[in-house]
């Protein structure tokens, strides 16, 4: 093959190595996720699990509902227009 050839197949290379790359980031990213949201299931299941042990020694709805998990707040809406730093 010609210098010239070798020339443009290293390039692509190059190109293709930094595009394989950012494509393991993602890859990793999602993996992770993933995974997270396995481990928070989890915990879910253990969060119930308990309450319902709680009921049986005693505990009222009422009381527990007390204690439980603060409540998500949505998201508030925009006003301006303008991006949040989120979002970038």
């Amino acid at each position: 093959m010609s210098d010239a050839a070798n020339k443009i197949l290293e390039q692509l290379q190059a190109q293709n190595d930094l595009r394989m790359e950012a494509a393991n980031d993602i890859a990793q990213a999602v993996a992770a996720l993933v995974e997270a949201e396995q481990h928070l299931e989890q915990v879910k299941a253990g969060v119930k699990q308990s309450f319902a042990a709680a009921l049986k020694k005693g505990w009222t709805q009422a009381e527990l509902n007390k204690i439980g998990s603060p409540t998500r707040r949505r998201p508030r809406k925009k006003t301006n227009g303008t991006s949040t730093s989120d979002e970038s």
